[in-house]
């Protein structure tokens, strides 16, 4: 969530920009994929090569056309999702696209400022004002800063923003906001199954939100996480080798962000 996002109750544009899904996605591929395999950019470059039509992205830099993408090449259904640190529930949002195809999912976002936006305008979505926490805390400092699309759980990150961005982002307060296990949001909301795809942005704690699933009994699909630095041009690969570690493997990549699939449905 490194990206500026509107101010909260100003006019939503719900126009997304469009792009020729085969232009973009040939783009996405010639600019790489960590880890990724000619596999994937073959099928790429070749199963829209007749389609013309416009494609929709709602996402940072196209994450949910990629996603869609593989779940198409594969021939499967992306009928849920979790969008954990979802923000806006359209702008920069890696799962409103989904929502307009009929899927529905949890959205987790723990700014009380952005919870009644994202129940008005996703209404078949279920919207939980908390945190996902690693540890048997039931709830944790919440930082909040003059960009909400940069509030974090984690204090170390916060309290890099001033030196990382040259002051431009600074905390404002910190709050308190409950937490709960992602093991337990899959077995309420999701029947104790995975939903089939995880958007995870939370500013410095997706390793250990990753950590403390139970990869044993929840196996989702495709997960999204954010892998640029907050404020910075480096990248943040311990959640990817840890999902590799997992036996996921890397088949997307933008500047923001690393989409990662289940080897086993490869």
């Amino acid at each position: 969530m490194s990206t500026p996002t509107p101010t909260p109750g100003a006019p939503l544009n719900d126009q997304p920009a469009k792009f020729s899904k085969r232009q973009f996605l040939a783009g996405a591929v010639a600019g790489g994929c960590i880890l990724q395999s000619g596999h994937w950019a073959a099928a790429a470059l070749t199963a829209n090569k007749n389609d013309d039509k416009p494609a929709h992205s709602y996402a940072q830099a196209g994450e949910d056309l990629i996603v869609g993408m593989m779940f198409d090449y594969l021939k499967l259904p992306l009928r849920t999702y979790i969008d954990i640190g979802a923000a806006d529930p359209v702008h920069i949002n890696n799962t409103y696209l989904f929502y307009t195809t009929g899927a529905r999912g949890v959205l987790v976002e723990p700014n009380p400022e952005m919870t009644p936006r994202l129940r008005a305008k996703r209404p078949r979505d279920t919207v939980l004002g908390v945190g996902i926490g690693v540890t048997n805390q039931k709830e944790a400092d919440f930082y909040r800063t003059n960009e909400p699309s940069w509030n974090t759980f984690d204090k170390e990150t916060a309290d890099a923003y001033p030196q990382s961005t040259g002051g431009r982002i600074k905390v404002q307060e910190v709050i308190k906001i409950p937490l709960v296990n992602v093991n337990d949001v899959f077995t309420e909301h999701f029947g104790g199954v995975a939903p089939d795809f995880v958007s995870l942005d939370v500013e410095g704690f997706e390793l250990p939100i990753l950590q403390s699933l139970n990869f044993e009994k929840y196996r989702p699909k495709t997960i999204c996480i954010e892998t640029v630095v907050a404020g910075t041009n480096g990248q943040k690969l311990e959640a990817v080798k840890f999902l590799v570690e997992k036996g996921y493997v890397a088949r997307g990549s933008t500047f923001a962000n690393t989409i990662m699939i289940d080897q086993k449905i490869l």
